[in-house]
């Protein structure tokens, strides 16, 4: 088998994984919002795999989540098939993380044996098993912080802790994809596109888009704002603390809220949080304004994209968060950077590399 086709293969197996991640977050987010984190307050790695099946396991499961501090003080007035729902939702987005393992291995041993793929990716993928590991026990620290302590939902530093670094693993497969699809020589010819300053009127030869320099640097400050920010929003979810201000572009009628500073410890502070989440959007909003005035667009876009989404979930923070639009808000923002990961590491005008590659828009 040629090496093309063999990194074709697995470039279509790690499109699956990245996809396969993105659903997990969604599932994770529909998950959060519905209170539904800590109806397992168990971790069984293996033996979690199989749900209650039997009236008398649900009432055990059941009995169990009563002991915890979310159950006494918020859950309490829930039935017994409201707890099922809850249950099952948890359920199926450990099952997806175990999906993900499963969806690594075995294509992995059969890939493997079969010598599609040589040592080098072998490495890869044993590296993103590990990954795939800790996440697994991140979690897991996230979920005790809920049922161990006397709070009603689980660390938010934990929680973004854990959302980040599910972030770090879906970078590590984009990267992934990118090796596979793109040639050395591609890359090769790339960087001495860069260092070399081809003249404008050369780059549609090349292939490559104009301002090769200036559109790295700006893709990267863009994805370096990107993570601060997204660590910052799931503080924001994790302290629910869009329900403090339904409100845009002021919060309950001040620009600069009184209190704002109350607390120094800026992390555990909802109002702060929330504040700065608002405002720090228009920072990262300017430099993909700065990428589309060279030719990038697509950031810009789901930036836009995002926005609006963001204002629809505050807007509709009252008494409790949207659901729907809280998980758009945030599947949108993983979207966002994809495209991002795609304009640094891929600066050619044809879209021949991912549907968020980077290409200039004539």
């Amino acid at each position: 088998m040629e090496g093309s086709k063999k990194n074709n293969i697995v470039a279509t197996w790690l499109i699956v994984l990245a996809f396969m991640i993105v659903v997990m977050v969604s599932l994770g987010g529909i998950t959060r919002l519905s209170k539904a984190g800590l109806a397992i307050v168990e971790w069984r790695p293996i033996t979690g795999i199989i749900p209650p099946l039997t009236q008398k396991q649900w009432e055990e499961e059941f009995e169990k989540y009563k002991k915890i501090p979310q159950y006494r003080r918020l859950m309490f007035s829930i039935s017994f098939q409201d707890f099922k729902k809850l249950y099952i939702l948890e359920y199926l987005h450990r099952l997806w993380g175990r999906m993900i393992g499963f969806a690594v291995i075995f294509p992995l041993i059969v890939l493997s044996l079969k010598k599609v793929i040589d040592k080098t990716w072998i490495k890869y993928f044993i590296t993103f098993i590990f990954l795939i590991l800790v996440q697994g026990v991140l979690g897991w620290l996230m979920v005790r912080t809920g049922i161990v302590e006397d709070r009603i939902f689980v660390s938010p530093i934990f929680l973004a802790l854990h959302n980040t670094f599910a972030l770090g693993l879906y970078s590590f497969v984009l990267y992934g994809i990118y090796r596979a699809k793109t040639k050395e020589r591609e890359v090769v010819s790339q960087n001495k596109a860069i260092n070399q300053n081809i003249e404008n009127e050369n780059y549609e030869r090349t292939g490559f888009l104009p301002n090769l320099r200036k559109i790295k640097s700006l893709s990267l400050i863009a994805i370096l704002l990107f993570v601060f920010q997204f660590f910052i929003g799931t503080l924001v979810a994790g302290h629910k603390a869009a329900l403090l201000a339904p409100t845009y572009p002021d919060i309950n009628g001040y620009l600069i809220p009184p209190g704002l500073f109350s607390d120094k410890n800026f992390l555990n502070n909802p109002l702060f949080l929330n504040f700065f989440h608002r405002h720090f959007a228009l920072i990262l909003g300017l430099v993909l304004i700065l990428l589309a005035l060279n030719g990038i667009f697509f950031p810009i876009i789901l930036w836009s994209i995002q926005f609006i989404l963001g204002l629809i979930t505050t807007l509709n923070s009252k008494g409790d968060i949207p659901v729907l639009w809280g998980v758009l808000h945030q599947v949108n923002a993983w979207l966002l950077f994809t495209s991002l990961f795609f304009t640094l590491f891929n600066l050619r005008t044809q879209k021949n590399l991912f549907p968020f590659t980077a290409f200039k828009i004539k």
